[in-house]
Formats: C-alpha cells, sequence, structure tokens
C-alpha cells in the first residue's frame, strides 16, 4: 500500500544526502545543496506511479529496453523525480508525455536533480 507521508517523510530527509552529488566548479557546496533542496521543494508534486523505458546507460538492476515505474514526487519541465518505495531507492526519468527514458540516474534525491 502506498503511503504518501512516508514517502513525503523519506524525501525529506533524503534531502539532507549529498555525498553522491558533484560540486560545480566555483560553488560554495553547502550553498548548492541547499539551492538543489529548494529547487526540488518548490516542484514537488502529489506522488504519482509513472513508467519509463531504460536508456543508455542503464541501470545494475535493469537492462536497456526494460519498462521500470515508480512513483513521480517531483517534476519540472520533461524531468521527473521518481522514488521506488519497496527498493526505498531515488531515480530520475526524462522526456514528455508517453516517451519517458531512464537513463541510469538513480542515487540521493540531490543528485538525481543535479544530473
Amino acid at each position: 500500500m502506498f503511503d504518501i507521508e512516508a514517502v513525503s517523510a523519506c524525501l525529506e530527509a533524503a534531502l539532507t544526502e549529498h555525498e553522491d552529488v558533484f560540486v560545480p566548479r566555483n560553488r560554495e557546496p553547502h550553498a548548492y545543496f541547499d539551492e538543489l533542496a529548494a529547487d526540488i521543494r518548490a516542484c514537488i508534486c502529489a506522488p504519482f506511479l509513472l513508467s519509463a523505458k531504460v536508456e543508455e546507460p542503464a541501470f545494475p538492476w535493469a537492462d536497456v529496453g526494460e519498462q521500470i515505474s515508480g512513483y513521480c514526487v517531483a517534476r519540472r519541465d520533461g524531468y521527473w523525480l521518481v522514488y521506488q518505495t519497496t527498493e526505498r531507492r531515488f531515480l530520475c526519468f526524462w522526456g514528455t508525455g508517453e516517451s519517458l527514458g531512464a537513463h541510469g540516474v538513480y542515487g540521493s534525491p540531490l543528485y538525481c536533480w543535479s544530473a
């Protein structure tokens, strides 16, 4: 069963994780992390199930061409932050409409959003 409060709490807690985030040159790391977290919070949506086709370079658990799914928790301009509840992991999808692709990006929400 999907629990929106649990997913929201998981997202908020995960917004403090930043070990996997590449910080651009000439950026102060904590200001950059705060900026990413604020942007995600501004783009949060009511979670809904979303599927995408795995594209290169794929994922360790899914091959190119497979369909994967999860709950979209934030979105903006063809960029979708997705949470897989069973696996308890975040990943991102790109695209619009029925043509969503999952290009192997997964990790902390900040990392996914910055990719």
